[in-house]
Parts: structure tokens; C-alpha cells; sequence
């Protein structure tokens, strides 16, 4: 029997660690379930991850600052316990019992001059803040005992905090073997792109139209096309997709380096989030050293690395990880397009009155929650168990806002002043309150311009400012929510934990 005359239960469109996750966990279930994508993937985060079991390392100020940035941070915790047997598991099912998919030697995040305090002094706290809330392991440690980073000068550590059971994943090694998993356990997984989907009724089966002009039919369809899903929803159902908050791309460039004189890092060694972006970070792999990553919101995916961004990744890892990168080869250059919902989470659930589910938006943690989202995902879909992310990240809903309007506009002018610093601008002691002034003013006048109330996120508005096709689709989703009063309903739009 061809694959056109098949009928699936289950159909992922995207084969990214989210897709791939929940397709293995649906077929390991018993399931008929096929996973649709490119086999380059080439427009998706996960083939560019440093896969940092990113948990802790990963929390900052605003995180702990709002309901829904702790249910993220939940996510998270949960996800952390389930690596280790996930990874057993996925070996297991692929036949590859000495594989390593998983380094164990910890995180150490690292505070020095290369930020400012405003960021990363205040997210370097913030992440002490949850470990000890969490009742998390974590050592504290000088500037002078963390280990293997070389900066000098402004840049060399003050702090440094190790996190023993934060690991990292062998992102290639990794994916080929949860692709083998899935295709034991009876999953198919199909080269292709899809162009439209069409009868999304419960009543029947969906159809998923590619662009070589194959035919798929399936109960069940789930978009896990990261930063795509949007538009593949709006040619869905173009009457519900303007109340799913909007995905931007958020194109990050990262580069394997090989050692030249740099020894391998003992752990994962990286600083607090900064601006707009996931922190500096280097990461052991294998046949080098990954390092990583810048972050840029843009309209449509990207498919190459900027130059400017790559020149100043490669600066920074020098200055302020080890300055034996000059010695250093660029064997390779990633570019990932991490799938960022205008209001900043994730896209989690069925849309109401179809058997269309979004599972997508997660930004830069859905390498990291995969294990935990195929769970209870594969129960939703198999069981009818929706377990209450599902309320709070439902893809059909009210835009939420986690902070007031001048506080989010603060924190954007902290930010984008924070890139220059950590670009070393020289500038008169004056020129950064002018400039803070500067930017809030167009930052404010920017909001204004959108809605009377609702603000997006500090990353989102200082895009938008100078973002127009944003702009349009910040002003179009706003502007639903301001008409329809039983989608005002559905939650608050302001969340301050």
C-alpha cells in the first residue's frame, strides 16, 4: 500500500526535536503516525541547537517575574527529570545501546564585564534565586576558580555559579538516533514540504496537500513546523488563525570551532541570557567546541548566517571565553530559525472545533521540553488528557502581557543599551542616559501606535519599532482582541506573578 492510500491517526507536520519527540512517543503508544518535513531541515531550530539542557541556566528576572514565565520554568524542571530516561529509552528503541546522546558534566554560567548589571547581574541572580527555591544543587564560585575560560581584563569572570546536573545533548548524533526510533517503533517519516492543509472538521479525516503533489490523510494533524506553523495555520483556517498570536523567526547563527590550543571545556560554559539573546555559551561536542548563539527576530526564516553576526559571535568567544579561539577553525556554521509567538510563549494545544493541535512557540526551550511536551501531548491526543498547560498556553487566545507598560518599555531600553556595551562602544559618560531616553520615547510612541494597553515583549517591541510587516501583524492580532468580547474573555491579558 503506497503512502497516499493511508489513512494515519496522527500526522507532524515539522521533524524537528518536537516532532520527532512526539512522533516516537505515538508510535511507541501504538499509533499510525508519519512526520512530514524536509530531510535538510533546513529552516528549523533544532539542527542548529547547542542543546543545553538549559533549565536553570535559562532563567532570568522577567521569567520569575509573571505566572506564565514560572509555568515555563516548570516546563523546564520537569523536562530536566526526564532526560536520562528518555535517552535510554530512545536508544533502546533504535537499537544503539553505546550511542552517547547526552554529556553529563554540568553547567557553569559565568558573570563578567561583557554585559551590564542591569541584565546579566540581574538574571545571574535570578537563576541563584530559583535554584535555591527549587531546592536545586549549585555551587558558587569565584572568579578566579571558574575553570578553562581565559578573558582578561574587563571581561575575566567576577562570579561563576556550576550547576552539576545541567547537561548538554549531541544534537546530530542525537536527532539520526531518535529518527531511527521512531521508525522502529513503526513510525514513517516523509521527505517532503507541505504546501496546504484542508478539511480540518472533526468529523473527518484532514488533508494534508504537499508541494510534489502527494496527498496525506490523517484523524489527527499536529503543526511542529516551528516558525512556519503560523502560516500553515492561516492557509488552514484563515477565519481562526488571526486569534493565534503571530510567529516570528527568531534566527540565531552559531559556529563549531575546532580546539587549535583550547582545550575541550569541562562542562557547558555560558553566561546569563543578555540581550535579546540566549547568552554567550560554549558547549563540548565531539569533534570540537560549539559556540553559540546570537538571537534576531525576523519576518521569515533565514536560510544563511549574517557576516556582522558571525563576526561578532567569533569577537565575543575570544574576548570573553578563551583567547586561544584565535588558533581556532570554523569547521562548521549553524543557522537556526527558533519559533517566537509575538507575545513571547508557546503555542500548545488543539484549535477549538478541529483536530488541528499547534505544537510550536517554544522559543529557545523546545529542544529542552521536548521529552516532557511528547508526553503529555501523545496523552491529549490518545486519551483526551489535557494537562493544564493547555488552558495557559492554548494557541487560541488573548494576548498576554506580562508586566506593565512602562516597566516592559524599560526593559527594552536596558537591552538594546546592554548590545553596545557588550560591543564595546566608546562613548561620551553622557551619551547613554540621552540614548535610554532616546529609544523610550520611541519605544513608547511605537506601543502607542499599536494598542491603547497591551504591550508586546521587551525582544518583540524593539523589533517592531523599526519592523514594519510586525508592526501589521502585531496591529491585525491586537486589533481582534479589541472587537471581539468573548475572546477578552478567555484570559487576563495582564500577568504579574
Amino acid at each position: 500500500m503506497t503512502s497516499e492510500a493511508v489513512v494515519y491517526e496522527t500526522l507532524i507536520i515539522g521533524n524537528g526535536a518536537l516532532g520527532l519527540a512526539l512522533g516516537f512517543r505515538l508510535a511507541q503508544r501504538g499509533q499510525r503516525v508519519a512526520l512530514i518535513g524536509p530531510s535538510t531541515r533546513r529552516y528549523s531550530a533544532s539542527q542548529a541547537a547547542g542543546a543545553m539542557n538549559g533549565c536553570f541556566g535559562e532563567v532570568t528576572r522577567d521569567l520569575l517575574s509573571s505566572v506564565h514565565g514560572r509555568q515555563k520554568l516548570e516546563m523546564d524542571i520537569a523536562a530536566a527529570d526526564l532526560w536520562e530516561q528518555w535517552c535510554e529509552e530512545i536508544k533502546d528503541a533504535a537499537g544503539e545501546s553505546k550511542v552517547s546522546l547526552r554529556r553529563k558534566e554540568g553547567t557553569t554560567i559565568i558573570l563578567n564585564g561583557g554585559g551590564t548589571d542591569a541584565v546579566d547581574t540581574e538574571n545571574f541572580v535570578a537563576i541563584r534565586q530559583a535554584l535555591n527555591e527549587y531546592g536545586r544543587s549549585h555551587q558558587l564560585l569565584e572568579g578566579h576558580e571558574v575553570p578553562w575560560v581565559t578573558a582578561q581584563g574587563g571581561n575575566r569572570p567576577f562570579q561563576g555559579l556550576h550547576i552539576p546536573d545541567e547537561h548538554s545533548i549531541n544534537t546530530p548524533a542525537y536527532l539520526v538516533t531518535l529518527e531511527t526510533a521512531f521508525r522502529n517503533s513503526g513510525g514513517d517519516l516523509i521527505d517532503g514540504t507541505v504546501q496546504g492543509i484542508a478539511s480540518l472538521q472533526k468529523s473527518v479525516a484532514g488533508l494534508v496537500h504537499l508541494v510534489d503533489g502527494r496527498q496525506l490523510h490523517a484523524d489527527n494533524i499536529v503543526l511542529a513546523a516551528g516558525a512556519l506553523s503560523h502560516d500553515l495555520l492561516s492557509s488552514a483556517l484563515p477565519d481562526i488563525a488571526p486569534y493565534v498570536p503571530p510567529v516570528t523567526s527568531g534566527y540565531g547563527a552559531s559556529v563549531l570551532l575546532s580546539h587549535g590550543s583550547v582545550p575541550t571545556p569541562p562542562s557547558v560554559i555560558r553566561t546569563p541570557n543578555r540581550a535579546f539573546a540566549c547568552g554567550l555559551h560554549a558547549v563540548p561536542r565531539e569533534e570540537g567546541i560549539y559556540v553559540g548563539a546570537t538571537n534576531k527576530l525576523q519576518e521569515k526564516p533565514q536560510l544563511f548566517a549574517h557576516v556582522p553576526d558571525l563576526h561578532a559571535l567569533l569577537e565575543r568567544a575570544m574576548r570573553q571565553m578563551h583567547a586561544g579561539f584565535g588558533t581556532s577553525g570554523v569547521l562548521a556554521v549553524n543557522v537556526g530559525n527558533r519559533p517566537v509567538p509575538v507575545d513571547g510563549f508557546p503555542l500548545i494545544g488543539v484549535i477549538p472545533d478541529t483536530r488541528l493541535w499547534m505544537l510550536t512557540g517554544t522559543y529557545r526551550d523546545g529542544f529542552h521540553q521536548s521529552p516532557f511536551l511528547a508526553d503529555r501531548m501523545a496523552a491529549a491526543i490518545i486519551d483526551g488528557v489535557h494537562h493544564p498547560l493547555f488552558e495557559s498556553f492554548a494557541p487560541v487566545r488573548a494576548p498576554i502581557q506580562t508586566g506593565r507598560r512602562e516597566d516592559l518599555i524599560a526593559t527594552a531600553v536596558e537591552h538594546a543599551l546592554a548590545v553596545g556595551f557588550e560591543a564595546e562602544w566608546r562613548v561620551s559618560v553622557r551619551w547613554p542616559t540621552r540614548i535610554a531616553d532616546l529609544l523610550a520615547s520611541k519605544y513608547r510612541t511605537a506601543v502607542e501606535d499599536l494598542h491603547d494597553t497591551i504591550t508586546p515583549p521587551p525582544d518583540v517591541l524593539v523589533c517592531m519599532a523599526d519592523n514594519d510587516w510586525l508592526k501589521r501583524q502585531l496591529r491585525s492580532y491586537y486589533g481582534v482582541y479589541s472587537r471581539d468580547r468573548s475572546f477578552q474573555e478567555r484570559q487576563p491579558k495582564f500577568d504579574v506573578a
